[in-house]
C-alpha cells in the first residue's frame, strides 16, 4: 500500500476525474488523502478518501464565484475574462494552496501528487531548489495549451499553420500574445513566486503548468490533439477517464421515448457555464420545435424553471442526466464544449455541434471542427436558424457521423484509469 495526495482546482470538470483516479487507487488498496474546496466533500468522502479542505481564505463554491469577484461577471467573455481568471482565481490561490499541501505532506508523507492542469499550489513544490518533494503527476483536463511551432497561440482558436508563411505568422503572433497580452499575467505569477521566494516560471505560463510536472497525462485520444513535434517527452495521452457508472438511477417517466423511433439531440451548457440557459439551452430548444427529432435539455445545477421559454412538444429536460445512462441513445450533442462531455461524446463516437465563447472553450470547439467529428459554430450565443442548421446537417451528413465514429475508436484504444494509476504507482516505486 501506498500513500498519495490528490490535489485539484475546485470545479466539477477538475475535480472529476481526480474522483475517478483516486476511486480506482484507493480499490487497489492505496491511501488517498483528497485536498480541495469543502463543497466537494460529500463526494470525496463517497469513495472511501480523506477530506482536506482549503484554508477557509480559499475554499470557495464555484457556482457563487460571481458573489465572490463580482468585477468578473462584468467583464466580456474572451482575454480580459480569462486574464482576470488567471491572477485572481488561480495566482492568487497559489500561496495558500501551497501551505495546505506542506502542512499536509508534514503529516501525510504522500509517495507521490496527483493534481490537474490548473491547480497552481504544487507550482512552488516543483519550483524550490534542492527540496525533497514528492513527484507530481498532472492531468490535462481541457486541450493541451503547449505553444509550440506547429500550433497557434492557445486562446485564439486558429487551426495549426501548415506553411512556412502560416508558421513565421504564427511564431510573431504568438510572441506578441505572450508579451503584450499576457505579460502581466505572467508578471503576476513570478511576483507571488518571488514572494515566496522562489525563481519565476521556467516558461511561458500555460507551457510551464505542461513542462513542470514530472508527467503530464493528457485526458484524451493523441487524434483529437494538433499535432505536434516538440511536446515534453513528459506528456502521454492517456484517454478520457469519465466517473463510474451509478448504481442508482430512477429513470424519468419519459426515458422510455428514447427508443430509436427518432434522432435524439441532446443539449448542455455544462456544469459551469450554465448560469444564463439563453446562450444554448433556449435557442435549441427554439430551434429543433418543430422538427421531427426529441431534444433532451439538461441544466447541469439550475432548476428547470430557468430555463425561460415552455418545454416544446419534442423536448424533455433534466437538472442532472447521468451521462452513462443517457449519451448512449444520442445521436447529436449540442454542447458549449466543455472538455469532459466532448470526450465522453466522441468515446461513444456521437457527432458534435459546439458552441462556445468562455474559458478555453472556443479551443475545443476548434478541434472538433478541425477533426471533422461536428461543427464548430465558433460563436457562445448561436441563433435559432444556426443551430437548426447545424444540426440538420450533422444527422443529414454521413461525413460526420463517420468521422466521429473513428474517433471513437481511436479513443478505444486508451484505458485512462489503468494508465493514470501505472503512473503514479511507478513514481511511488509499487509494483504489482
Amino acid at each position: 500500500m501506498a500513500r498519495f495526495l490528490i490535489a485539484g482546482t475546485p470545479v466539477p470538470g477538475h475535480i472529476a476525474p481526480l474522483i475517478a483516479a483516486a476511486h480506482h487507487l484507493i480499490d487497489r488498496g492505496h491511501e488517498v488523502v483528497f485536498y480541495t474546496a469543502s463543497v466537494f466533500r460529500r463526494q470525496i468522502a463517497a469513495i472511501g478518501a480523506s477530506f482536506a479542505p482549503f484554508p477557509q481564505d480559499i475554499d470557495l463554491d464555484y457556482r457563487r464565484l460571481d458573489e465572490h469577484f463580482p468585477q468578473r461577471a462584468a467583464l466580456p467573455a474572451g482575454p480580459e475574462q480569462l486574464i482576470f481568471g488567471l491572477k485572481h482565481l488561480f495566482a492568487d490561490a497559489m500561496p495558500a494552496q501551497y501551505r495546505g499541501l506542506r502542512a499536509i505532506l508534514g503529516d501525510f508523507p504522500a509517495e507521490a501528487i496527483l493534481t490537474d492542469t490548473m491547480f497552481c499550489g504544487t507550482i512552488p513544490l516543483l519550483l524550490a531548489r534542492h527540496s525533497r518533494r514528492p513527484p507530481v503527476i498532472s492531468l490535462g483536463i481541457t486541450a493541451l495549451a503547449w505553444s509550440g511551432e506547429d500550433t497557434a497561440f492557445f486562446g485564439t482558436a486558429l487551426p495549426p499553420p501548415t506553411t512556412p508563411a502560416a508558421r513565421a505568422r504564427s511564431a510573431a503572433m504568438t510572441r506578441y500574445m505572450e508579451q503584450n497580452v499576457f505579460g502581466e499575467v505572467q508578471c503576476w505569477f513570478d511576483a507571488i513566486l518571488a514572494k515566496l521566494g522562489l525563481p519565476p516560471l521556467p516558461r511561458f505560463l500555460f507551457d510551464s503548468f505542461i513542462s513542470l510536472p514530472d508527467r503530464y497525462l493528457q485526458l484524451t485520444a493523441e487524434a483529437f490533439e494538433y499535432p505536434r513535434r516538440d511536446l515534453p517527452e513528459t506528456v502521454r495521452f492517456v484517454g478520457p477517464l469519465f466517473p463510474r457508472p451509478g448504481t442508482q438511477f430512477e429513470p424519468p417517466d419519459w426515458w422510455e421515448e428514447l427508443d430509436g423511433s427518432r434522432p435524439v439531440v441532446l443539449v448542455t451548457q455544462g456544469t459551469l457555464a450554465n448560469t444564463d440557459l439563453t446562450q444554448l439551452v433556449v435557442p435549441t430548444l427554439t430551434a429543433l420545435a418543430n422538427d421531427d427529432v426529441l431534444v433532451i435539455a439538461t441544466t447541469g445545477g439550475p432548476p428547470l424553471d430557468a430555463i425561460s421559454i415552455p418545454l416544446p412538444a419534442n423536448a424533455r429536460a433534466g437538472v442532472f442526466l447521468p451521462f452513462d445512462r443517457l449519451l448512449p441513445k444520442v445521436d447529436v450533442m449540442v454542447t458549449n464544449g466543455g472538455y469532459g462531455a466532448v470526450n465522453h461524446a466522441l468515446s461513444l463516437g456521437i457527432p458534435l455541434v459546439v458552441a462556445g465563447d468562455t474559458e478555453e472553450k472556443p479551443e475545443i470547439a476548434a478541434r472538433v471542427g478541425w477533426s471533422g467529428v461536428g461543427i464548430n459554430l465558433e460563436t457562445g450565443r448561436p441563433t435559432p436558424e444556426q443551430l437548426q442548421d447545424a444540426v440538420q446537417v450533422v444527422l443529414r451528413d454521413s461525413c460526420f457521423r463517420n468521422a466521429a465514429r473513428r474517433m471513437r475508436a481511436e479513443f478505444s484504444r486508451y484505458n485512462a484509469r489503468e494508465e493514470i494509476v501505472a503512473a503514479v504507482e511507478g513514481f511511488a516505486g509499487v509494483t504489482a
